[in-house]
């Protein structure tokens, strides 16, 4: 027994370094690919999820609800072709108000909105907060919020949203932060994912 003992000697130093950089090559070699598949999987759940709001926020624009309560187009979006057109918008502001169950705040102009912001939270399972925690905005209704969605997502701690809709309910531009990825939505041209180095304020709207 005591031979047997003596003779399992283990690894000597030189196999270890050689265990080790095998190890570092090919955590070298898939690290990449992993944070890759990791990057594309966060970035395809923000493009869902910005996919269901523009879907809602156009739900409830056009909504029997619409009846009653006019659209409110006070802004102007200019497209990528320099074309201006009459708008609204719908950013966290709002969701957050519908989140907190503060109707009592919005005025008529703003009735609808708060309406398809209603939508969003539904369609989202977000009415309590959940993972999206729109609520945490605590700033008003004039900032511009989600014009850099990235940067407003650090700071309030909440998903950044920001949705231009046109005269007839129809969203013109979105953007959306999520997860670490910038999803973009532009009428005609879909969704895009944009990458870190080339993040962009939304158009400004006047």
């Amino acid at each position: 027994m005591k031979k047997r003992f003596l003779g399992n000697k283990g690894f000597s130093l030189v196999e270890l370094i050689i265990v080790i950089a095998i190890m570092a090559v090919l955590a070298g070699v898939i690290a990449p690919s992993v944070i890759r598949y990791i990057r594309k999987a966060r970035a395809s759940r923000a493009t869902e999820e910005l996919r269901t709001i523009v879907t809602a926020v156009e739900t409830g624009l056009v909504s029997t609800y619409a009846e009653k309560y006019e659209l409110d187009i006070d802004m102007v979006y200019t497209d990528e072709d320099g074309r201006s057109h009459p708008c609204g918008v719908i950013t966290n502001w709002i969701l957050s108000r519908a989140q907190n169950d503060s109707e009592s705040e919005i005025t008529d102009d703003k009735k609808l909105e708060y309406y398809s912001a209603e939508q969003v939270l539904s369609e989202l399972n977000a009415e309590d907060g959940s993972d999206y925690a729109f609520f945490n905005f605590t700033g008003d209704e004039d900032e511009p919020l989600g014009y850099n969605c990235a940067s407003f997502s650090g700071q309030y701690g909440c998903p950044g949203v920001i949705v231009v809709y046109g005269e007839d309910g129809t969203v013109l531009f979105a953007q959306y932060y999520n997860y670490g990825c910038l999803i973009q939505f532009v009428a005609g041209n879909g969704y895009e994912l944009v990458d870190d180095e080339e993040f962009v304020d939304a158009p400004i709207l006047q």
